[in-house]
């Protein structure tokens, strides 16, 4: 069994929505980067990469690349997911801390859930 373990932060701007676990909630913030910022895909994606020995994040979706800009979090989440199966790994379990006091993500947990399982096959 291996472990990977993913962060990511991003700038805060006034004006929503916030895109968080693939799911745009209504919020008085949004989260600024090259591709849609959403930090709970983009730490699952780094986790799984690095417990793989694939690299992380910012090697396979450079935020020099044209290409990434405003990228959904959605797809480099599945095309890093096809990776580490590729490579003969599975993904069995994974665990996220949100670390923020806006927005409240409470009620919108069981849809982040689902779309990260949608997303993961799993």
């Amino acid at each position: 069994m291996r472990v990977g373990f993913g962060h990511d932060t991003h700038r805060v701007a006034p004006g929503g929505p916030i895109t968080l676990g693939g799911i745009a909630i209504d919020s008085e913030i949004h989260l600024v980067g090259h591709s849609d910022a959403d930090v709970i895909l983009h730490a699952i994606t780094d986790a799984i990469l690095g417990a793989s020995a694939l690299g992380d994040i910012g090697e396979l979706f450079p935020n020099t690349s044209i290409e990434n800009e405003n990228r959904d979090s959605a797809e480099m989440l599945t095309i890093a997911a096809a990776s580490v199966r590729k490579a003969g790994f599975e993904i069995l379990n994974l665990d996220c801390v949100v670390s923020a006091e806006k927005p409240n993500i409470s009620k919108h947990r069981s849809a982040i859930r689902m779309r990260i399982s949608e997303i993961l096959n799993i």
